[in-house]
């Protein structure tokens, strides 16, 4: 039995509209398998915000390009398994889908975790969790949402603590510019290379960001 909200006749026209929107979207959340026909029949999945790692690696190698699969491969060979393929996507698919929903604190706390653990599983059950319970604190009601400039700074940092093992605030070496450049726009196609190019260069404004208070 899946439960509905009713809007009362005092509604305004817009937030009856509004809440008709949730209520379809809990159906399609409630139905399995209505929710994955509509998210593999989106060019972003649909509900792209609440997309599981797995259906993002697919969408991403289904629609990436050849520039992205090198780069995924160049970052790959000269960093090792901190910068697996697998963990570089899954970095990737936080900044995109935790986007105002988890703390990018707790991002980039997994990105450290990770680069030790190489534990995969445990940092998806963690992020799922913290994502889910934001999610229903906003169940009927507009979520926060970040930007996409802010997105792609966090996609930044969790990479350069994951991959790279930099510390908050330390500049990208100059070599790792382009290959990260061309990960970042291939994962954030609505960016522009302005927006990659200053994710990048302001890291090191960054260095008080992530620290517990």
């Amino acid at each position: 039995m899946i439960a509905m909200a009713v809007p009362t006749a005092s509604s305004s026209s817009t937030s009856f509209f509004d809440i008709a929107k949730r209520i379809a979207k809990q159906v399609q959340g409630a139905l399995p398998i209505v929710g994955l026909v509509s998210r593999l029949v989106s060019p972003e999945g649909g509900g792209f915000e609440e997309m599981a790692y797995q259906e993002y690696t697919r969408s991403m190698y289904e629609k990436s390009s050849s520039t992205f699969t090198a780069a995924l491969l160049s970052f790959e060979t000269t960093h090792g398994k901190p910068a697996t393929r697998k963990f570089v996507l899954l970095m990737l698919w936080m900044a995109t889908t935790g986007g105002g929903l988890v703390p990018p604190r707790d991002t980039i706390n997994a990105a450290r975790r990770l680069r030790v653990t190489q534990d995969i599983e445990i940092e998806i059950d963690r992020f799922e969790m913290a994502r889910s319970v934001t999610l229903e604190k906003y169940n009927m009601m507009a979520r926060p949402e970040a930007t996409l400039q802010e997105k792609v700074v966090v996609a930044v940092d969790t990479l350069c603590v994951m991959s790279l093992g930099l510390k908050d605030g330390v500049a990208i070496p100059e070599s790792e510019v382009a290959v990260l450049g061309a990960i970042l726009q291939g994962a954030f196609l609505e960016a522009t290379p302005a927006d990659i190019a200053l994710a990048i260069s302001s890291r090191t404004q960054r260095a008080a960001t992530y620290l517990l208070v």
